[in-house]
Parts: structure tokens; C-alpha cells; sequence
């Protein structure tokens, strides 16, 4: 999406409302019920091609389990995505309770999977509501936590003798440079705090009008 920067000069106002708890490395867990064996892993993932890694990683390190269940939260407001599958169990058994657990845990852009092993005696609904619940619990009880910022990346394109100015205004919202590439006219890739995006288009103005901002996700 291509848009101006209209909107008058705002003063600076920092935000916390883009920080978020997720986890470091890899936290696991483990759990038999009636014979049958659950192991819960969880990790950080901030896009669903990342979730779609680990649990590639996962399937070779569990290459003979009945079930690979899982749930993940990632994203942020309006772009935050939640997921869940049962994977082969019983309709709504495996992945809504490891979403619960998830969701309770109050972590961000973080996949917990349940692998289970079966033992031979079936668990019921409940059971397996009771056990996938609770190897997920105890997985994400059992993670380190650190705190994360949400980023939105955007395109500034930008006059060259602007380019100073837009990398310091970056600098002082927090936000990261990741490349510049010089065309007939400079475009700046950034990633902005999420709570500052506002912020920061507000202010381009005042640097220089003939500014523009794209925003690759909705391009």
C-alpha cells in the first residue's frame, strides 16, 4: 500500500503496548497417560513459514509419533494470527486446549506442539482434552521467558538530502535500518515499533512532504 504522509507534526510519544513475552531456546515437557507418551516443545516463531520449520525439525525428530498436534499465537492487533489443528484426534481434542494453554500463558509470536505416542488405551474426549491441556501447560510453564518488541516493516522513498533525516528519526523511535537502496530516489527499509508506526508517518511530514511510505504486507 502506497500513501502520503498527511497528518500533522506530533510530539514523541513512546508506547510500551508493542512489547510482548515470548520464549528462549526451546522449551520441552513430558508426560505418560495410560501408556500412551506426550512430549510438549515450544519455541519462538514471529511468521507461520518459521512454524512451519520447526514443525518440519519436529517430524524428523518424531518420526514414528500417531500425532503431531499444535497451536501458535503470532502477530500483533490486527495482524496477530492464532492457530490450531488436531491433527488426526478426535475434533477439537488436541489443538484447542494447547491454544488455551497458549493463550493463558499470555506469551506472543510462540508455537507449542504436542507430539503423542499411543499406548494402546484409548484416552476419550476428556482424557485427551486433559492430557494435550496439560503437557502444553507444563511445556510453557517450564520456558525462559524474555521480553520482545513488535516491529512493522516499511519502504520509505525518500529525496536523497532527506535520507539523514529519516535515518534519525528512525534512531529516535526506536526503530531499525535494514537497507537503503539509491535509484533515481532513495528507499529507506525499516522496521518502526509497532506502537510508534503512527508516530512516525506523523512526523515525516515535518521533515519533508514529498515523502512516501509503502507498506510491503498490504503491496
Amino acid at each position: 500500500m502506497l500513501y502520503r504522509i498527511t497528518h500533522h507534526v506530533s510530539r514523541f510519544m513512546p508506547t510500551m503496548s508493542d512489547e510482548y513475552k515470548t520464549i528462549v531456546g526451546i522449551a520441552e515437557s513430558k508426560l505418560v497417560v495410560k501408556k500412551s507418551r506426550f512430549f510438549g516443545v515450544a519455541t519462538s516463531v514471529d511468521t507461520i513459514e518459521g512454524s512451519k520449520r520447526f514443525l518440519a525439525l519436529l517430524q524428523e525428530k518424531y518420526p514414528n509419533a500417531s500425532h503431531g498436534c499444535y497451536a501458535y499465537s503470532i502477530g500483533w492487533g490486527r495482524e496477530k494470527r492464532e492457530y490450531a489443528t488436531d491433527a488426526g484426534e478426535p475434533r477439537n481434542s488436541a489443538g484447542p486446549p494447547i491454544l488455551a494453554a497458549v493463550t493463558a500463558s499470555q506469551l506472543s509470536n510462540v508455537i507449542c506442539v504436542v507430539v503423542r505416542y499411543y499406548g494402546g488405551i484409548n484416552l476419550g474426549i476428556g482424557g485427551l482434552i486433559r492430557a494435550y491441556g496439560r503437557c502444553a501447560r507444563e511445556c510453557l510453564a517450564s520456558a525462559k521467558i524474555e521480553t520482545q518488541i513488535f516491529y512493522k516493516e516499511l519502504q520509505v522513498r525518500t529525496p536523497y538530502k532527506q535520507i539523514g533525516a529519516v535515518l534519525k528519526l528512525c534512531g529516535r523511535l526506536g526503530g531499525k535500518v535494514v537497507n537503503v537502496e539509491y535509484n533515481q530516489r532513495a528507499t529507506v527499509h525499516l522496521q518502526i515499533r509497532q506502537g510508534e508506526v503512527k508516530n512516525f508517518q506523523e512526523n515525516l511530514r515535518g521533515i519533508n512532504t514529498d515523502i512516501d511510505v509503502i507498506d510491503p504486507v498490504t503491496v
